[in-house]
């Protein structure tokens, strides 16, 4: 092969198959699902001593979901090094997913309203971008 060949090489292009790549992914989400708890935690204790509103509380509630899901999207981007608008998307759709089941599961009505479509187009957007940004940078070379 000559060293101007346009073709990538196996080393490149990471030969995942459908279950290491899912459970790569299911991964992640648990990554981000704990950074998310810890995060959330802190905005209760902060809430708990600080004069919060409902709305503060609903959109740092939100922006934690958010940041969760491009840590989602970022990991999976730099883990699979090539579709990472793919990859990060469907990451943050199961992310959000799954908070949407576990939240209608932990109401007494559960029924698919803004919130879900809120959290849903939240992971959508920022898991796509997550994967954006994890595609694109530079992993350090070991030598």
């Amino acid at each position: 092969m000559s060293r101007f060949s346009s073709s990538r090489t196996a080393i490149e292009i990471p030969e995942t198959g459908f279950a290491p790549g899912f459970l790569f992914m299911i991964k992640t989400v648990l990554i981000s699902y704990c950074i998310s708890v810890v995060l959330l935690f802190s905005v209760a204790i902060l809430a708990t001593f600080q004069a919060f509103s409902d709305q503060a509380i609903a959109v740092s509630a939100n922006l934690v979901t958010a940041m969760g899901v491009l840590l989602c999207g970022f990991m999976s981007g730099r883990h699979f090094r090539c579709k990472g608008l793919i990859f990060g998307a469907l990451c943050g759709i199961i992310y959000s997913g799954i908070l949407c089941i576990i939240g209608a599961l932990a109401s007494k009505t559960p029924t698919f309203g803004a919130s879900a479509v809120t959290a849903l187009t939240i992971g959508l957007i920022c898991g796509a971008v997550g994967g954006i940004v994890g595609l694109n940078t530079k992993r350090k070379r070991r030598r």
